[in-house]
């Protein structure tokens, strides 16, 4: 009896080896599209998960806030709608497929724009940008560069840059 036990715990970290080394190939053979948010070329998060997100500030004309949401397909940033407190020089009074006046905002639905794989944004000193995925929201910060973007990244990798976000 004391024999199967033994034979049983000698097998035991033979099991555990094999498993981390299978969840470990695993890890790097899965390829995943993630999304990627850099200030002045630092990673400063990743989202392993998002499919939608929008872009609001404060419209440094206007000084009424503006939003851009989007959609990721594959390694693609579609614009897919847009709202607004005002018009200002240079808004077209229509774009995108339906224009309509929803509590105060005006939206532009429809609009179905790529962006391709990287989206570039400059904050002012009084824009109030902010990111929002997932329903969190995301000061950026006052006069700095952005790129958000989509990255193919095995998930092992994508795991260890969010962790050191």
């Amino acid at each position: 009896m004391n024999r199967t036990k033994r034979g049983h715990r000698q097998g035991a970290p033979l099991f555990l080896t094999l498993f981390f080394l299978l969840a470990l190939v695993l890890l790097l053979a899965i390829q995943k599209d993630v999304l990627l948010v850099e200030e002045e070329n630092e990673v400063i998060d990743v989202f392993l998960t998002a499919d939608t997100f929008s872009v609001r500030w404060d419209h440094s004309v206007e000084k009424e806030e503006w939003e851009e949401f989007f959609k990721v397909e594959g390694s693609e940033l579609i614009v897919t709608h847009t709202r607004f407190k005002t018009f200002g020089a240079g808004v077209p009074s229509h774009a995108g497929k339906k224009t309509y006046i929803k509590d105060g905002w005006v939206y532009m639905t429809g609009l179905d724009q790529s962006v391709d794989d990287s989206l570039f944004i400059r904050t002012g000193d009084e824009t109030k940008h902010r990111l929002t995925v997932a329903g969190q929201s995301e000061k950026l910060k006052a006069n700095s560069s952005f790129h958000i973007t989509v990255k193919k990244l095995n998930l092992l990798k994508a795991l260890l840059v969010k962790l050191t976000c």
